[in-house]
């Protein structure tokens, strides 16, 4: 049986779903025969790039309809579909990324078309190419033949080098929406009989992340898991998915500081399910549905309750990378709402312990974004609390929990003459949203020092696994700040054996530490 991603895969531009501004601009570059020589689709995976590129293909090619929706029923658009056009070349630049594949096709263009009017050559994951590959590819697109097109498909853009895509028009492709990807479902679920609730639907496109071929290869899944209807809860034992009541009874025990409970909690996610990847990820869907107010709520209770599990070490530095990476990833996943940057960021900023805040000591009011706007809460635990009640209860306890965390902030930013460089600032800033968030707390909570000759990293008897840390991963953090500065310095690691610091016991009475 053919996999469903495969079956409804759309055949020209009126079935893509989304992307609506690709399409335009594809169909009226074809309508007004103003084709450019070398295209970069950049987007999600799942999204519909590699798809789109040959229905082009199929438009420059098509006997029935030129420049147009292809006819898919000549002899040119089904050897598109089968794959066996001559005129169209798909390379998979993740597995053939060297200079002798580019120089195959650099040496294949410049013969005519066998089959129809364009030799149409696709590269998907086109990042994956080494220099020389991309060097070879550079010498086709400065003087590209008239019958020549390229389609360049990648979901890292940024690796693509300047040269190339200085040459290429860029379309981005987006995310779909929910709705987009429900109704898509929808659609496939009454041509194939299945019988599945709406509630399931949402779910498996929230799953999907926005992807289409995803929310399809996860219907299938849950569809032959059932074997009959499906409802919301099969999904969730289909994906080996929280249910939606237990991650409700886990942030309800955040919010009433009920350290048994989460300890209990984690280890039995973690022993059930082996990581918390798919569970930072309904997280994130939970926390997006209850808004950046109570997210912030939920990581002040955080900090309170670090130091009551303490005592359990395996449990206190699991729980502590399973909140660290929720904000990280609730930052990334909720990027494309609006405004969610901003409020992600603020997250992450509470997080880490590195909260910027305003000349009056208390949080930055445009950092902080949307965060006095109405949430909602959901019931969830056997007490029947629930999180908007819960938090209100102890407003008056957050509101001084977050002065004091800002001036904690205030004093580790500003005091640039204890050891907070310029350069160190902003190897933090580019850690904190892109890089290693182990490197990024580990040098959070040191002194750095900087001269001509070296880069002298000190930390406090207390941070000894922070310290062994960055000890073994020394070149990493040496190339860090090769790459900022520019200039190779050694990175000398210090334990200082005086007496502690202000600014790290704040940092130790918030985030705790594993006991060495």
């Amino acid at each position: 049986m053919e996999a469903l991603y495969r079956k409804y895969r759309p055949k020209k531009f009126g079935e893509i779903v989304g992307q609506e501004h690709v399409k335009r601009i594809l169909l009226n570059s074809l309508e007004t025969r103003t084709i450019s020589h070398a295209y970069i689709f950049a987007g999600p995976r799942g999204t519909g790039k590699t798809t789109t590129a040959r229905i082009l293909a199929k438009s420059l090619n098509c006997a029935v309809n030129p420049f147009s929706e292809p006819c898919n029923e000549c002899e040119s658009c089904r050897a598109v579909d089968a794959g066996s056009h001559l005129d169209v070349v798909e390379l998979d630049a993740a597995s053939n990324r060297g200079i002798d594949e580019i120089r195959r096709i650099r040496d294949g263009v410049n013969f005519a078309p066998a089959m129809g009017r364009y030799k149409v050559y696709i590269i998907d994951e086109v990042h994956m190419l080494t220099k020389e590959a991309f060097n070879a590819l550079l010498k086709t697109l400065e003087e590209p033949p008239a019958h020549v097109v390229f389609v360049l498909a990648t979901t890292n853009p940024e690796k693509i080098p300047p040269t190339i895509a200085s040459r290429c028009q860029i379309l981005e492709f987006k995310n779909l929406s929910v709705e987009d990807i429900v109704e898509r479902l929808r659609d496939v679920c009454r041509v194939e009989g299945f019988d599945v609730s709406e509630d399931a639907l949402r779910k498996i496109a929230k799953r999907a992340a926005g992807g289409l071929r995803d929310a399809l290869s996860i219907l299938e899944q849950v569809v032959r898991f059932t074997g009959g209807e499906v409802q919301s809860s099969a999904v969730d034992e289909a994906l080996g998915l929280m249910s939606e009541e237990k991650i409700e009874q886990f942030v309800n025990a955040i919010v009433q500081s009920d350290t048994q409970k989460i300890a209990e909690f984690v280890e039995n996610v973690y022993v059930e399910k082996g990581d918390f990847d798919t569970f930072t990820t309904q997280l994130i869907d939970y926390t997006l549905s209850v808004g950046t107010d109570e997210m912030v709520r939920l990581g002040l209770e955080f900090y309170r309750i670090k130091k009551e599990l303490k005592n359990a070490e395996e449990k206190l530095l699991i729980a502590k990378l399973l909140f660290t990476a929720l904000c990280k990833k609730w930052k990334t996943e909720s990027s494309s709402e609006p405004g969610s940057r901003r409020e992600a960021a603020a997250l992450v900023h509470l997080a880490v312990g590195s909260e910027r805040t305003s000349k009056s000591g208390t949080p930055d009011a445009g950092n902080i974004g949307g965060a006095s706007g109405k949430t909602s809460g959901k019931t969830g635990g056997d007490e029947g609390s629930t999180l908007k009640s819960g938090a209100k209860e102890q407003d008056e306890k957050q509101l001084k929990d977050e002065k004091s965390f800002s001036g904690l902030a205030e004093a580790n930013v500003s005091d640039t003459t204890q050891g907070v460089t310029r350069v160190t600032e902003s190897i933090l800033e580019d850690l904190k949203y892109k890089g290693d968030l182990s490197i990024f707390v580990a040098l959070s909570l040191a002194k750095v020092f900087e001269n001509p000759d070296e880069i002298r990293i000190v930390f406090d008897e207390s941070r000894k696994f922070s310290y062994e840390l960055l000890k073994e991963r020394k070149s990493e953090v040496e190339m860090l700040y090769k790459n900022k500065s520019g200039k190779f310095r050694p990175v000398r690691l210090e334990i200082a054996s005086d007496g502690e610091d202000p600014v790290l016991e704040r940092l130790k009475s918030l985030f705790g530490e594993p006991e060495t």
